[in-house]
């Protein structure tokens, strides 16, 4: 799983470079090619708690995901593209962040 997260990550990073940097306004659409990875995730995620942390906490950071994955599908479905980079960039990466170890990922080939 964790190469799945990995290349999920770098995805979604890439799209937000690409919103940010080059104005590149098609988020929708690169989203929607990379939703099956990000159902998985999210399921993978749900499915225990992780990280061995307190209970409470790790209940709160479920719900969080799940408003994310909310946040995410209403973009969609709305072509909310300013949305849909919040919620992909701002929220789902910080996600992926916590499986991702990011010395790799900053040594891999930059596709931006």
């Amino acid at each position: 799983m964790e190469e799945k997260i990995q290349k999920l990550y770098c995805s979604i990073r890439d799209i937000g470079a690409t919103f940010l940097i080059y104005h590149k306004r098609n988020n929708v659409e690169e989203i929607k090619k990379i939703m099956p990875e990000i159902q998985e995730f999210i399921l993978w995620f749900l499915e225990e708690n992780k990280f061995g942390i307190e209970d409470e906490l790790y209940w709160d950071m479920r719900c969080n995901l799940l408003n994310i994955l909310e946040d995410i599908v209403q973009a969609l479905e709305q072509h909310d593209v300013v949305l849909l980079h919040d919620a992909a960039t701002n929220g789902l990466l910080e996600y992926l962040g916590l499986f991702t170890d990011l010395e790799q990922e900053e040594s891999t080939d930059d596709n931006v």
